[in-house]
């Protein structure tokens, strides 16, 4: 007979049993996880400050901004002396985001005019005079046209500028020979640009805009207005984008301007909204006749007719109405200033003398003719504060009220 050991237990006594373990803590997020979650956030955060940015610029700053972009050929050693050179390229662009459309007037540099305080010169020396706000002023007094901003850009800023974006695809019309490009250090190279569509690096593009010995100046404004435009669609491309923080920084390192960065933002939003490619306007023979200045040297002279031809090309100006009231006690000066207002391109419906006098000019215009007033507020140097807006006006888009201060 055989017998099952069993331990010895109390009845009452419970099987020994093993503690569960503690269940195991839920895997965290890696590194690499982690990171990402930072980025987007501050991708998140990035997109919504620059839409808010994008927003105050948009109230902020009038409709349409005008900048004069002025190219400087001073070259590197002119510059280590702190020349600042001559302004070969003298370029209006007017960004309106409520059209929306951007235009470019290009002005001839050998335009002789009248330098405020310099006396008569090129156009293309107002700059290296008097700096960038008389380079402005003398170009608003040619064209009839308030400018607002300036950029000044050299040489070596075009080929900065350029290559951040990747290069710019342009198209030659005819193919480019010059056997005397002039180069940085006062020699002279070869250059040869076959025709149709191009891409160019910053050089190329630089010798494009530059030379002019196989057609003339025209063409040379013309192509440097093929550039700039060219660089706009570049920005525009989407595979462009990641290029757009460096072609940020080339800018910022290659110019001197005014224009503040809610300008740039509005100048920018113009340039996204308008569709197609900017219209064009090259200041030519047909707008200026050529004379010859002392020592037989060609220089242009501006016809009556550029001042209305660039404010209907701009439009505004000649698509509004025209009020001028004198409160000046001063006979004959509404007649003049409305004489003086419609040799620029402004139409003058009505003259008459205000019902009271007043020390002050001031200009009242509905609001589509907004930008219109300014351009007569800068032709007649009254200050933009005076500049209020009344959608009940009378028949006129713009009334003037001349007060004692007007000249």
């Amino acid at each position: 007979m055989s017998f099952v050991s069993r331990p010895d237990l109390e009845p009452t006594q419970p099987i020994p049993t093993l503690a569960p373990e503690p269940p195991a803590p839920a895997p965290g997020p890696s590194p690499l996880a982690q990171l990402a979650g930072w980025l987007l956030k501050l991708i998140l955060l990035g997109l919504i400050a620059l839409a808010g940015m994008v927003a105050v610029a948009l109230v902020l700053t009038p409709p349409s901004e005008s900048v004069l972009i002025l190219g400087s050929d001073a070259r590197p050693d002119e510059l280590a002396r702190g020349e600042v050179g001559r302004t070969d390229t003298l370029l209006l662009l007017v960004a309106d985001r409520a059209t929306p459309r951007v235009a470019m007037v290009s002005v001839p540099r050998d335009l002789w005019v009248s330098i405020p305080g310099y006396g008569q010169e090129r156009i293309n020396a107002a700059y290296e005079f008097g700096g960038p706000q008389t380079a402005k002023q003398t170009t608003s007094n040619v064209l009839g046209q308030r400018v607002d901003r300036s950029v000044v850009i050299g040489l070596q800023g075009v080929r900065d500028v350029v290559d951040a974006v990747g290069g710019v695809d342009i198209t030659v019309p005819q193919a480019i020979h010059d056997d005397a490009y002039p180069t940085d250090d006062y020699g002279y190279q070869t250059v040869d640009i076959p025709a149709g569509r191009q891409h160019m690096d910053g050089e190329t593009a630089l010798e494009y805009a530059r030379t002019r010995h196989q057609d003339s100046d025209f063409g040379r404004i013309a192509r440097q207005q093929q550039v700039l435009s060219a660089v706009r669609g570049a920005l525009l491309n989407p595979l462009n984008w990641p290029r757009i923080p460096a072609a940020l920084a080339a800018v910022q390192r290659a110019t001197k301007t005014d224009l503040s960065p809610l300008d740039m933002i509005a100048v920018a939003a113009a340039f996204v909204r308008a569709p197609g490619e900017p219209d064009r306007l090259v200041i030519d023979t047909s707008l200026a006749d050529p004379i010859t200045g002392q020592d037989g040297a060609y220089l242009l002279e501006a016809k009556p007719s550029l001042r209305p031809t660039v404010a209907r090309f701009l439009g505004g100006s000649s698509a509004v109405s025209v009020e001028v009231l004198n409160a000046a006690g001063v006979a004959g000066l509404a007649h003049a200033t409305a004489d003086r207002l419609s040799q620029q391109g402004f139409a003058v419906t009505s003259v008459g003398d205000a019902t009271r006098p007043q020390p002050q000019t001031t200009i009242v215009a509905k609001p589509s003719a907004r930008s219109a007033a300014e351009q007569i507020a800068s032709s007649l140097h009254v200050p933009s504060a005076r500049v209020t807006e009344n959608a009940s006006l009378g028949p006129a888009d713009v009334q003037v009220t001349l007060g004692a201060d007007a000249r």
